[in-house]
């Protein structure tokens, strides 16, 4: 089935599509194909270019595919690996360690939200025509299950809001450039970077350079 939905992208078709000269869209595909074979392992990096494309999911998803039909899926050196700004962005979104995160990349409440329905409502995207999947509609599943599994125990019910007003509200974002902005100003006296350059980050570049100094 997948041979024959795949059929009508021939060569010919791929050049005309994306711009690629045949020649060299073929010599992708060999040396793809002499990683199908147990002793010998293939990974495929990605980042911004594909992530941030209209069609990125759709290309990062038919990566993986090829991954799996390689046998690359699993195996050391293998995989579908994202290649990151900062040491490791995924890791820090995924556990929460950003100023307005919680780990599964789930977000803080701000002042002005201190209704839980209407958190959980905010975030909870449901899908907007028949058939369509909405991965965040579950945010309330994940929610609860976070609160739960991570901090209170059974500690967290529904005639408590599930622990809802136990987590701190934000004023307003404190991100790297706000963190510079309170430096610069005087109130906040310390920062500890590791493994990243604020210099080659930030746009103004004076600004994190006055605010260390100061």
């Amino acid at each position: 089935m997948m041979k024959a939905h795949y059929a009508a992208y021939t060569p010919e078709m791929v050049s005309t599509v994306c711009g690629t000269p045949q020649d060299k869209f073929l010599k992708v595909c060999e040396m793809l194909a002499t990683i199908a074979t147990p002793n010998r392992a293939g990974t495929i990096l990605y980042a911004l270019g594909w992530t941030h494309h209209s069609v990125g999911a759709q290309m990062i998803r038919t990566g993986a595919m090829v991954q799996l039909l390689l046998g690359n899926i699993g195996i050391a050196g293998g995989g579908m690996n994202a290649l990151r700004g900062p040491s490791n962005i995924q890791g820090l979104t995924d556990l929460g360690l950003m100023s307005n995160l919680l780990p599964g990349h789930m977000t803080l409440p701000m002042e002005g939200e201190q209704d839980y329905e209407e958190y959980i409502k905010k975030r909870a995207t449901q899908p907007l025509r028949p058939n369509q999947l909405s991965y965040w509609k579950n945010y309330r599943a994940f929610h609860v299950s976070f609160m739960k599994s991570s901090w209170w125990s059974d500690n967290v019910t529904a005639e408590n809001n599930f622990s809802f007003d136990m987590l701190p509200k934000l004023d307003k974002s404190y991100d790297m450039l706000q963190v510079f902005e309170l430096m610069a100003a005087g109130k906040m006296n310390g920062y500890v970077c590791q493994d990243f350059n604020p210099l080659a980050a930030v746009p103004t570049r004076g600004r994190p350079a006055s605010a260390c100094r100061s």
